[in-house]
This record gives C-alpha cells, sequence and structure tokens, in this order.
C-alpha cells in the first residue's frame, strides 16, 4: 500500500514539472496569499510583544491585588479562609490581607492607611527604607511611602521619626462628623519605587482594625507570584473563587485583545489574496484534468480505481500547496522585513506617541509556529482545492474519454 502512493508521488512530481509555468504561477496565487497572512500576523504579534516587554519593564507585574468579587448580585468578602485559599494558589510564593482606612493630618493631608503585619510586608512588597524602618506590632507606628513622606516634610514639616496627629472621620446617628485621633509615629520612610507603595502609608493591622471598632475581614489581599509567566494562571485561579483581581496585567489582557481584533480584522482582507489563490488551483487542476482526458482513460481502463485517480490528483495539489507554503513564508518574512524597515515610522505616527518606544525595536515578530501555519494555510487549502477537480477526474467514463479525447 505505502509503495502504491510512494509511485502516486513520482507520478504526480512528474506530472508538475510537465507543466513548469503553470506550476510556478499557481504556486505563486498561493504563496501570495500566505505571505499576506504571514507579514500581517507578524506585525501583529509584533507590537503585542513589544507592548507586553514594555509593560513588565514599568511594571510589577507579579503583584496583584485581590479585592471582594460579586457572584449572583452577592457580594463574596475577603475573609480569613478566603484570604488562607489564597495563599495556597500554586506559584504564589507570599500572600498579605490587609485592611484600609482613611486618615487626614490636622492640615486635612490625606492618608490612605493600609493595615498589614509587617512579615506579610516584608514578604509581599520586600520594602527599601531610605531612612527609619518597620512599624512595631501592636503600636500606631506608620512606614510612609516615598512621595507621601515628602509631602508631608515638604507642607506639615513631618519627617522620620516624628509624631503627629490623624483624624479617623466616622458620623453619629445625627449624621454629624465625629473624629476620632491617633498619634502616628513615623518610623521609617521607604525609597522611591514609581510604583503604587510610594503613595501608601503602611500601619499594623491590628491597630487599624481597632480604630475600625474591631471590624473583621480584609478589603484587599496583594499575592506576590513568582514569575511573570504564571501571573495569568494564579488570575485563573483567584477568578475561580468569585474574587476580582487587579494588576499589570490587565494592561496587557487589553493590548492582546486590541491585537487579536486587529489582527481578526486585517486577516480578513488577506483572506481575499487566499481565495484568489484557491481559485487559480482549482481553475489549473480542472484545466489539468480536461487536457489529460484520454490519459486518465487509459489509467481507469487498465484498472486503476476512482480512489486511485483522485489520489493521483491531489499528490499533484500537495506539491503546489508544499512548495506554494516555502515560498509563502519566504515572501512572508520578506515583507515583515519590509514593515519594519521602511512602514516602522508610518505604523509608528499613526499609532500616537504612546508607542514611541518602538523606534528602537522590531515592529514585526516572525516565529516558527507562524511559519508551520502558513505551511499548513497553503496545504491544507490546495488540497480542498484539488476535491473538485479529483472527484470529476475520478468520474470520468473510460469510454467517453477515449471517444472525446
Amino acid at each position: 500500500m505505502i509503495g502504491k502512493y510512494i509511485e502516486f508521488a513520482r507520478i504526480a512530481a512528474r506530472q508538475v514539472m510537465r507543466k513548469r509555468t503553470r506550476f510556478i504561477l499557481t504556486v505563486l496565487g498561493i504563496a501570495i496569499g500566505v505571505a499576506a497572512v504571514v507579514g500581517i500576523i507578524s506585525l501583529g504579534e509584533g507590537i503585542r510583544a513589544q507592548s507586553v516587554t514594555m509593560i513588565e519593564e514599568q511594571s510589577d507585574l507579579t503583584l496583584l491585588e485581590v479585592t471582594p468579587g460579586m457572584r449572583d448580585g452577592t457580594q463574596i468578602p475577603l475573609t480569613s479562609a478566603k484570604t488562607r485559599a489564597l495563599g495556597i494558589i500554586p506559584h504564589v510564593c507570599a500572600s498579605a490581607g490587609v485592611v484600609r482606612d482613611a486618615y487626614s493630618t490636622g492640615q486635612q493631608t490625606y492618608l490612605g492607611i493600609t493595615g498589614i503585619s509587617t512579615a506579610e510586608m516584608e514578604g509581599v512588597f520586600s520594602p527599601a527604607y531610605y531612612s527609619g524602618g518597620s512599624f512595631g506590632t501592636g503600636t500606631s507606628e506608620v512606614v510612609l511611602g516615598y512621595d507621601i513622606a515628602d509631602k508631608l516634610r515638604r507642607f506639615e514639616g513631618i519627617r522620620q521619626g516624628d509624631t503627629f496627629s490623624g483624624f479617623v472621620r466616622e458620623y453619629d446617628e445625627s449624621g454629624m462628623p465625629d473624629d476620632t485621633e491617633t498619634r502616628l509615629t513615623v518610623a521609617g520612610v521607604l525609597v522611591e519605587r514609581d510604583d503604587l507603595l510610594d503613595d501608601m502609608v503602611f500601619m499594623d493591622a491590628g491597630t487599624v482594625q481597632a480604630v475600625r471598632s474591631g471590624e473583621t475581614g480584609y478589603d484587599t489581599v496583594y499575592l506576590r507570584v513568582d514569575t511573570p509567566d504564571n501571573v495569568f494562571y494564579v488570575v485563573e485561579e483567584v477568578r475561580s473563587l468569585g474574587l476580582d483581581v487587579h494588576g499589570a496585567f490587565e494592561e496587557i489582557e487589553s493590548i492582546n485583545s486590541l491585537m487579536d481584533i486587529l489582527i481578526l480584522v486585517l486577516s480578513f482582507f488577506t483572506g481575499i489574496s487566499l481565495i484568489v489563490g484557491v481559485l487559480m488551483i482549482i481553475n489549473t487542476m480542472v484545466i489539468s484534468v480536461f487536457e489529460r482526458t484520454r490519459e486518465i482513460g487509459v489509467t481507469m481502463a487498465v484498472g486503476a480505481s476512482q480512489r486511485d485517480v483522485m489520489a493521483l490528483i491531489l499528490f499533484e495539489c500537495l506539491y503546489i500547496g508544499f512548495v506554494g507554503g516555502i515560498c509563502g513564508d519566504l515572501l512572508g518574512i520578506l515583507f515583515s522585513g519590509a514593515i519594519n524597515t521602511i512602514g516602522k515610522t508610518f505604523v509608528i505616527s499613526h499609532l500616537g506617541e504612546s508607542f514611541s518606544f518602538f523606534a528602537g525595536a522590531d515592529i514585526t515578530l516572525v516565529t516558527p509556529s507562524l511559519l508551520l501555519l502558513g505551511m499548513v494555510i497553503a496545504i491544507v487549502l490546495s488540497l480542498l482545492s484539488g476535491i473538485y477537480p479529483a472527484y470529476r477526474a475520478a468520474h470520468l467514463n473510460p469510454v467517453e474519454a477515449f471517444r472525446n479525447a
């Protein structure tokens, strides 16, 4: 059986080489379509890859912020049990349940308080101190982010080691404001990080809960993921618990959604060139069958089955698809290179200043999987295009074939 198909492949190769010009033109038709697909997808993947790289360099991708979620109209709180479940998710190397409160100074400077334990703060944030150190457990000491510390120093003269009044505003039953004063001591100031920590004020969670009349539960749980590659796995696990999760990964999700839509739209137009290639193959093979009517009739007369005739025609289509795929990939690489070399300035100017970082990088990305996709498209479309000509050839009547030849 294998030997028969090897012989079919040899006969088909000899047949396509008999009409080299026609074969080359047909191959070129499918190759142009494949090149368009490779070039357009490489552009989308290049922009996607560079955007993700930029986000990873400018953001802390492995830090996730989990907040209460909604399921069937019911809020799912961050209980101690939920917090423990989050901490044992695979690839989560540290977690911290925090409580939040809003304080203000005597001069009405807003302080966003984050209540957390010292150990969890060290595990999740790995803080580095510009001055001083961490707060003590059960105390009203605070650790200031760099920006809020600079603001308090410049406008209120509060420095590391100073004690000042913080006010928590609540409202009584009549709706009148009731401010509770807490004496806060600056235990330390963090180094500048250019992230959310610069504006945060850290304090012992137990002290914050005590000021909040002993409320239990957490407002937020921070998770530290071991590597950026595992972030999306952890995100899906958190969402499966009915909780909301936020972080720099959301920017990547937005980029992925945008590029998926862009690639889909552009691929629609490149599909037109593939349709043209398919029609060229169908036309070429129908003409080939017509020209070889007598030959096919003789083949069937000496014992070839309809399946054998179809196999011969489809082998010819396979050669067209295989060679067309190779040529299409090569043309696609050249097309991608042209986009990257000639079209980069045009693309960047139309994407806006936020994408100016592409100026020093490639805006196209050709991967082995993309080239393999090009080969698969060419071969599959060529075989599908050959079904009708092969069916027509297989159902020729040998007697009629001799009579009409």
